[in-house]
Order: structure tokens, then sequence, then C-alpha cells
């Protein structure tokens, strides 16, 4: 490959800190806001954060996507860099002033009452949420993964250390929350602006050829981004409509499960993104991305083996009540095995520039999602939402990974089609018997079938141990 065994396990370690200590640390913020703020502030802050998730899809106009992928392209790096944040940081201010415009509709719309407070904090943080995404980016692409991990770490540090003097000693509401986050965010954007100021001070042209190639990659992904957004909202909808409150917490509680996987979708997107289009600037040959592809599906199929043979354990933890959620687990574990595995397919979408296809494959997903939650939710409850979330994110993969391998090349299908069958067989008779042996069968047809990926990640691990000892005893 274009990186030795020992470099592309140390980035893809040093990238992993962040998202995984980011979890944790995340893990622990949730209880302390809840001891102190009662449900009603808590729900009042979660719009807020919701609103800012929604705002957040548009407010970039896909040219942080588009930076990623010209930025191993384009020599001249400073110059990529303005071009592709001022259009977003303009329109960020725009759409802030029309906010605050607008701020009595938008605040009943986010807490059912008039509040401006709430508004100006969303309208500000606009521009210091496009500052924060393209100072964490450029960090990203130059691959200094220390430096983007602690980041990522410090800004959850500094908003628990901001959340509990507030809580205590100031105002125990929901503006006790959102001003956390933004005290947090408007420091860390100070902070990365000074690691990363060589490229804030400097002189720069606006290029109307390159912001045009820019927006022409990055602004089908909004439409597509709103799609994938509905598509993951779909099942709360489907069962608030169609089903109970009950349901929804049993449903909730999988999720919880489920989160395990997301840290490390999380991990690897963050570090095989720069690393992929730095190889294809390389002209590295296309059968090395799908090796790492290939060892990647075995990882994310070991641990989804894992999690349902241990679901029932795993799900005593959140309490008896929640016992019968243990069946919702593995068809909701798909959607973050299925996504993370597609984001090393669908990479011939991202070199051939042909991002209008992102919208084809997000709508055809979300289509199979609604149909199938209208049929299964009213009938099934929250096992319906399962099954109808992890068939569409198959669907999703599979749409992707063949639109990619047509723009691209044509790669093996036959390891994909094994795995994504046995996962699915897998969740099939897990559902239908629930029986440990007729799991373990399966999970040794899995083994099987991945026996040369696993023997590749063991030699890469191993060259990266005795990469270690041999440094220890120097």
């Amino acid at each position: 490959m274009s990186d030795s065994p020992k470099q592309f396990i140390k980035r893809f370690i040093g990238f992993s800190m962040g998202p995984i200590l980011s979890a944790i640390v995340s893990f622990f913020i949730v209880p302390i806001t809840t001891y102190f703020v009662v449900p009603k502030e808590f729900g009042k802050a979660s719009m807020y954060t919701m609103a800012l998730s929604i705002s957040s899809m548009f407010i970039y106009l896909g040219m942080d996507q588009s930076f990623t992928r010209e930025y191993n392209a384009e020599e001249d790096k400073k110059a990529l860099f303005w071009n592709s944040l001022i259009v977003p940081l303009v329109f960020s201010i725009i759409l802030g002033i029309l906010y605050m415009f607008f701020y009595k509709p938008l605040s009943i719309l986010m807490i059912d009452n008039v509040d401006r407070y709430i508004v100006i904090i969303l309208a500000l943080s606009l521009p210091f949420s496009v500052i924060d995404r393209f100072n964490l980016l450029l960090i990203r692409m130059q691959e200094k993964a220390r430096l983007y991990s602690l980041f990522n770490v410090m800004n959850k540090i500094i908003n628990v250390i901001i959340l509990v003097p507030y809580l205590l000693f100031i105002d125990k509401s929901f503006k006790g929350i959102i001003n956390a986050g933004f005290v947090a965010l408007v420091f860390m954007c100070v902070l990365e602006c000074f690691f990363t100021r060589d490229y804030w001070f400097t002189k720069f042209k606006i290029n109307k050829v390159l912001i045009n190639k820019m927006f022409k990659f990055g602004l089908p992904l909004v439409p597509a981004s709103v799609i994938v957004w509905f598509l993951n909202s779909m099942d709360k909808i489907a069962m608030r409509q169609w089903s109970s409150f009950e349901e929804i917490g049993l449903y909730s509680a999988a999720l919880k499960v489920v989160t395990v996987v997301s840290i490390v979708q999380s991990a690897f997107c963050t570090f095989w993104t720069p690393t992929a289009f730095r190889w294809y600037e390389e002209n590295v040959e296309g059968e090395r991305f799908i090796k790492v592809s290939n060892m990647l599906m075995c990882f994310m199929n070991f641990m989804f083996v894992g999690i349902v043979l241990f679901k029932d354990l795993i799900i005593k933890l959140l309490g008896t009540s929640y016992s019968s959620s243990s069946v919702i687990v593995p068809f909701l574990l798909l959607l973050p095995v299925m996504y993370t595995v597609s984001e090393s397919t669908c990479l011939g979408i991202s070199f051939s520039r042909k991002t209008s296809y992102n919208i084809i494959v997000s709508l055809i997903a979300a289509i199979v999602n609604y149909f199938l939650n209208y049929l299964l939710v009213p009938r099934y409850g929250a096992l319906g939402a399962s099954i109808a979330t992890g068939i569409s994110y198959t669907v999703f993969f599979w749409t992707r990974t063949l639109i990619s391998r047509k723009l691209w090349f044509k790669f093996k299908l036959g390891f994909y089609i094994l795995n994504t069958s046995s996962m699915l067989l897998l969740a099939t008779l897990d559902l239908v018997y629930n029986n440990i042996y007729v799991d373990l069968v399966i999970a040794l047809l899995i083994a099987y079938i991945n026996r040369k990926e696993v023997k590749y990640i063991l030699a890469y691990v191993n060259l990266f141990l005795k990469d270690r000892k041999n440094k220890v005893v120097a």
C-alpha cells in the first residue's frame, strides 16, 4: 500500500482516539445534565441541538465535502481553504440574521414559546460552526491524527467544565446547556485558528472556476444529506405515528447498544477520507482500496456477531424492564455496519465527482425504509422499525456500492454478497429461533468466509506490535 502497515495502523489509532474518548466523555455528560436539569428544560436544549444540526446540513452548501475532495488534487492548499470557506461563512451569517429577524416563529417551533435568547445563540453559533468545521477538516486532511483527536476530546471536556458550575451556581434551565455548548464552540474555534494560523493569515484570490467546480461536487450532497436525515428519522416518526411510547423506549434502549458500533463507524470514516483521497492522487491501484474494504467488512461482521451473541447480557445492563428490546438489536446493528462498509466501497462516486448519484442512493433507501415501516411498525412496533432500518441500510450499501463500481472499476462482489447474506441470515434466525447454538453455527460460517481477511488483520497487528516492542527495547 501507499503506507506501510505500521503507518496505516498508527494513523488509524490516532484518529480513533478522538471519537472513542469523546464518546466516553459524552456518556458522562448526559447523567450529569439530567441530574441538574428537569426533563422539560432538557427537552428544550435537545430541540436547540436539533435546530443547529438541521441548519448544519445546509450552511456548508457541500463545500466542506468539496474541500476534502480537492485537498490532495490542488497545489495551493491555502487558496483552496479560503475558496471553500468563504461562501458557507457568508451564507451562515446571512442565515443567522434571518433567524434573528424571524425569532418569534422559530422559537415557538423549537420550544413552544417566544424566547429571543435561544434564537440569538443559534444564529451566533452558525458562523462559528463553519469555522470549527473547516479548521477540523484542514487538520484531518493534513492527517494530524493526534491533534485532531485532541481537539475532539477537548471540546467535550471544556463543555463539562463550563456546564457544571453554570448549572450549580447560575441557572438550571436549558440556557445553561446551550451556553456551555456555545462557549466551548467559540473557545475551540480560537484554539484551532491558532494551530491553523498559516491558513487564516494569508493572501488569497477568489477563484470562480474552482468555486464552480466545488459547487458542482458539493451541492448535490445537500439534498442527499436531507434525505439521509429523513431515512434516519423515519423509524422514530413511524413509531410515534403507528406504535406506542413503550415501543419507542425499547427501541431507544436497543439503539444504545448499537452506539458501540457507531463509535467504530466514526473512527474509521474520520481516518479513511483523507487517506483514500491521498492514495487516489498517488495513483494507488484500486485493489489496495478493496483490500482495506474487505478487512473492514470482516471486522464489522465480527463485531456484529459478537454483539448478537451477547445481546441478552448487554441489554440486562440497561435494566430488566428493557430485556425484551434484545430482539430488536440484530437488524438494528445493520445500520452502522452497512453504512461504515459503504464508506469504503462508494469511493468511485467521490473520485469521479459525480455526487448527484448520492441523491439516487439516499432516495432509494428512504423509499424502501418508508414502505417497510408502513407495513411492519403497526403490527410489530419497535421490532418492525428495526427490520425496516436494517434492510433499508443493506439496500443503501448495495446501491452505493454498485454505482461506485460502475464509475470506478469492476471490483469483485462475492465477498460482500457472502458477508451481507450471512449477517441477514444470522439476524433472521436469531429473531425466529433465539437459540445460541443456531447463532454459533452461523458465527462459525462467518468465520470461515472471512478466514483470509482474519489472517491479513492479524499480520498487520503483529507487524505493528513488533515495531512498538522494538522501539521500547531500543
